[in-house]
Parts: C-alpha cells; structure tokens; sequence
C-alpha cells in the first residue's frame, strides 16, 4: 500500500518556472522543475505558467498528497486595508478591498478573486487579489490530480507567513527578476506595501531602486531591518545603516 498521500507537495507557479517540491512521510524532499513558454497571442499572462504545473504534476504522477500552491507575486494584487471601526465585518472588508483594488486597476479589479488576512483589532490588515480564471485552473488541477488542496496562497503572504516572527518592525522584500514586492512592518502591523515590476534585474540599480523606495516609506516604519527573499536575482547591497538578512525564498531562490 502506497503512503503518498501522507505526502506534501509544494507548488510554486511562476511566469519563467514552475517548481514543485515534495517532501515525502518518510522526510526526503524532492524537486522538480519546469520553464513556463511566453504566453500566446491572446493568452493571459498566466495561462502558460498553468499549463506548464498541470505537465508537472501529471508527470509526478501520485495523488491524494496534500498540496500548498504558491503564486508569484506577478500574478498578484495587493491592496493595504486601513483600520476602520466602520469596517471590521469581512463582506465590509472586502468591499473597502474591492474599492481599493478597483481605483488602482480599473476594470481587472474585476476578475479578481479577493482574500482578507484574519482582522486584528485596531490595526492594518492586506487585501490579496489572484485572476478567478487561474484560481478555478488551480483548483481543477489538483481535483483531477485527486490532491487535497491545503492552501492557496500569494508569494508575499506565504513568506510573511514564514518569516514574520523574525520581523516585528522593519521590511521584509521579495525581489525576482523584474519585480519587486515590499513589506513594511511596524509592531507587528503591515504599515506599508509595494508590489510592482522592477525596472531591472542589475543588482546594482535593484539596490538604488530598492533603497529608494525605502527611503519614501521611511514613515512607515521605526527600524532598518531588512529581510530579503530573492529570487533569480543578485542580493542587492545596502547602505551601511541597513541590518540586511536573506531568507530562504519559497520556490528554491534559484541563483543569479
């Protein structure tokens, strides 16, 4: 009798790869990997990277694992929720998220499905937004792989998920090849967010675009720790006044 199903497969959907990770009941970890094609004419954006997880998993070939999927943060939208004692129930957060989302996109706010972190009372929470198309491919993927879909989650909120105890003021970055995603945290609260493509990949203008955007949200946070998940890129050098740690970056943090 096969025991894979007490297995756990992580699998992280990227525009340029898709890597899916398992680590066994028996506590082996295995990797494999897969390019993801540029998208056709007409494709969105995310279509290809799909299609790339869905051969990768049907060559994986064992089911009934759990499964954790992992988006990058280019397939994600993310939205800062203030606090407000007018909106603390969650179909009032998620229309204040919506709203935010909507005056930020426009019309691609509106297919996007729309997750709240948990309420905390009197403080700042974050609004995560993935296309509904690619969350019901996701979805439908691991139905037929007959895997047991444990989690669902955006780049950023995983690491923060992973790393947050290790930063109760300060920034946490994902930087990846042509996008940068920014944290800040102050007492425990995401004070301050940034997700947007990055100019580019030379870790010397990453490093200057990286300290400029964290020279403008200095407000938003009292200390200069930086935690760094990267991938595909150099670690960028900071000024001598920043504590600058990397962490492991889901999805392997291949090397630059």
């Amino acid at each position: 009798m096969s025991l894979s199903w007490l297995d756990r497969l992580t699998l992280f959907v990227h525009p340029q790869r898709v890597v899916l990770e398992r680590q066994s009941w028996r506590g082996a970890v295995s990797r494999q990997q897969a390019d993801v094609a540029p998208p056709a004419a007409g494709d969105a954006d995310w279509q290809p990277a799909l299609a790339a997880a869905e051969a990768l998993l049907k060559a994986d070939g064992k089911g009934g694992a759990a499964l954790h999927v992992v988006v990058a943060d280019h397939f994600a939208s993310y939205t800062l929720l203030p606090w407000s004692e007018n909106v603390i129930g969650k179909k009032a957060r998620l229309m204040m998220a919506r709203a935010l989302l909507k005056h930020t996109l426009g019309e691609r706010a509106d297919r996007l499905e729309i997750a709240l972190d948990r309420p905390v009372f009197g403080k700042s929470g974050i609004a995560a937004g993935i296309d509904s198309n690619l969350l019901a491919g996701l979805r439908a993927m691991a139905k037929t792989r007959h895997l047991r879909l444990s989690s669902l989650q955006p780049r950023l909120i995983a690491e923060l998920a992973a790393h947050q105890k290790q930063l109760d003021d300060g920034w946490f970055a994902c930087l990846d090849l042509g996008w940068l995603t920014l944290a800040g945290v102050r007492d425990g609260e995401i004070s301050s967010l940034r997700n947007h493509r990055a100019s580019t990949a030379d870790p010397a203008i990453l490093a200057g675009e990286l300290s400029g955007l964290l020279a403008a949200e200095a407000a938003a946070v009292n200390g200069k720790k930086v935690l760094i998940s990267k991938i595909s890129v150099a670690l960028p050098k900071l000024g001598a006044s920043w504590e600058m740690t990397e962490v492991p970056a889901i999805g392997g943090g291949a090397h630059a």
